[in-house]
Order: C-alpha cells, then structure tokens, then sequence
C-alpha cells in the first residue's frame, strides 16, 4: 500500500450516505410533525383568507373585477371607517401603553406587598364578557340618569352633560375609552412581566450614578422593556382593528355611521345590507392594513430593541 494512501477508501462515502440517510429521515420525521399544523392552517386561515379575496372580486351582476374597490374608494361611510380604526389603533394603545407602564411600575418597584391581589383585580375587566360591559357603560353614559350625568347634576352643570353615546364628535372616543378600561390591566401585567425580568444590578448602578425618578424611568426602565412595549404594540393594533362587541352593542356604528369602524361596516354591508362582496371588499382593506401597519410597527421597533440593547450593556 503506497504511503499516505487512505486504508479504507470506501468508508467515508459510506459514512456520508448513512448520513445522508439519516438527515433525510429526519426531514420526513419534522414533516410529519409540521403536516397537521400546516393542514389547519391551510383549512382554517389559509382557505378562508384566498376564499374572501376571490369574493371581493365578484362585483354587481357577477362581473370580475375591481369595481367593489373603487365604490368603497367613492364611499364616504367606508372612509369613515378607516378614521375610526385608526383613531382606535392610535388612541387605545398611547393610554394603554402609558396607563400600563405607570401602573406596573407602581406595582413592581413600590409595593413591596399585595402584588397578586392589584394583578387579579387589573386582569378582572378581561373576562368580564362585552355583552356586560356595554350594558354597564351605556348605563354609565346616559344623559337621563346614568352615573357620570348624576355627578354632573351634584355639580351644579346638568344642562352643560354631553350626550357623548349620541354626539357624532364623541361617540368613538367614548368606546375607546371603555377599551382602554378593559385591556389596560393586560398591559400592566406584560410590564410588570417585563419589569421583573430586568437584573436588578442595572438598578442599583442607575442609583448609584444618581439616576432616579423620571431619569430611572426613561433611560433604564423603558428601554429594557422596549422588548414588550413591541409585543404589547402589535397585539394591541390587532384587538383595536378587529373591537367590533363593544362597538355594536353600544352605538351600532351610530349616530349617523359615526362610529362605525372596518369591523363594524363589514357587519353592515355584509348581514345586515346583504352586500357580501361589497363586504369582502372591505375585509380586505382591514387585512391589508393590519399588515401595513404591524410591518412598520416592526419596522420602527428594530431601531428601538438596538437602542435598548446598547443601553442594556455593562
């Protein structure tokens, strides 16, 4: 045998197809894990989401085409709606977000006892069903006898109580302010989630450098918990776009199609007016800036997570 000539030559090619062989069955074995989870993805998001996007195609008189696009272009109640959601994404997540932050701080670093017991009275409003809370809150908000036109009344400024359920100007940032009420306790407990992850030596370093109050808060605390105000962001824009109960139940998108959002209006269209192209028409406009606006969301959050990872380091 020549020197430097491997012994067994036929071994390594061997040994790569029995490798090969094994990668191979682990593929099919991941593929077969994966294939029910594709299947119901396929069967119940999938199907459905190519389903409407064929619907909205069909326009009056069976025609293909884009007409139920440019009639929802030229609807004013459509352009309505779309002010509306995005009043709704913008409004419900800067209380929310501002609310649950202050709050979890509140709860972490400033009450040393009694946490679990403010943690189950926030998640409270969560499980309480919509049908209940729009009761509760139109009960509120009446102009005849609710509870906040009865402190109106102890005021002496019974006659200056708006009708906030009945004002086209108010009738959306009442229902906000009713959404803001029930998911803000999600928020607090992702934050205080989120703050109890953080080491507590970059705690007692911002001390020691002096950094207190406002200063801790916007330099240390915030920025570690950049990671969840991202997740906090995008689950809130996705409750907010797709709030129909509350909606429904309070104003039914009134007074005079005021407070209808894409959700609601494509119950109207849809159900109610019988326009179930029209109606996936605007399905697909909710769909698609769902999309738009989590895609910048995360846009915007890979600058922040890099800020709050440079900020994080010793």
């Amino acid at each position: 045998m020549a020197a430097g000539a491997p012994r067994h030559p036929g071994l390594p090619r061997a040994g790569a197809r029995r490798r090969g062989a094994i990668l191979g069955a682990g593929r099919w074995e991941a593929a077969l894990y994966v294939l029910p989870a594709a299947a119901l993805f396929a069967v119940f998001i999938a199907e459905p989401i190519a389903a409407n996007l064929v619907s909205s195609l069909i326009g009056p008189h069976h025609r293909w085409g884009l007409g139920n696009y440019t009639m929802a272009a030229a609807d004013p109640v459509f352009g309505t709606a779309i002010r509306n959601s995005l009043l709704w994404v913008v409004v419900s997540l800067a209380f929310e977000i501002a609310i649950g932050f202050a709050l979890a701080i509140l709860i972490e670093l400033h009450l040393p006892r009694g946490r679990a017991v403010f943690r189950t009275l926030l998640f409270l409003p969560m499980v309480v069903t919509p049908s209940v809370i729009a009761l509760v809150f139109n009960t509120f908000y009446a102009s005849d006898y609710g509870l906040l036109y009865g402190l109106f009344r102890a005021l002496g400024l019974a006659s200056a109580f708006p009708a906030l359920l009945g004002a086209p100007a108010t009738a959306s940032l009442a229902i906000i302010a009713v959404n803001v009420w029930q998911w803000s306790g999600f928020f607090v407990l992702m934050y205080c989630v989120g703050l109890s992850a953080i080491d507590r030596e970059h705690l007692d370093a911002a001390e020691i450098d002096g950094a207190r109050g406002w200063n801790r808060v916007r330099h240390i605390l915030w920025p570690l918990c950049r990671g969840t105000t991202t997740s906090l962001v995008v689950l809130g824009t996705i409750q907010a776009l797709q709030q129909f109960p509350l909606i429904y139940l309070m104003t039914e998108g009134g007074p005079a199609d005021s407070s209808q959002t894409l959700a609601t209006y494509i119950f109207q269209t849809g159900f109610v007016q019988d326009q179930m192209h029209y109606a996936s028409a605007v399905a697909v406009v909710l769909f698609l800036l769902a999309l738009a606006l989590v895609a910048v969301e995360y846009r915007l959050a890979g600058g922040g997570l890099s800020l709050a990872a440079k900020s994080a380091r010793p």
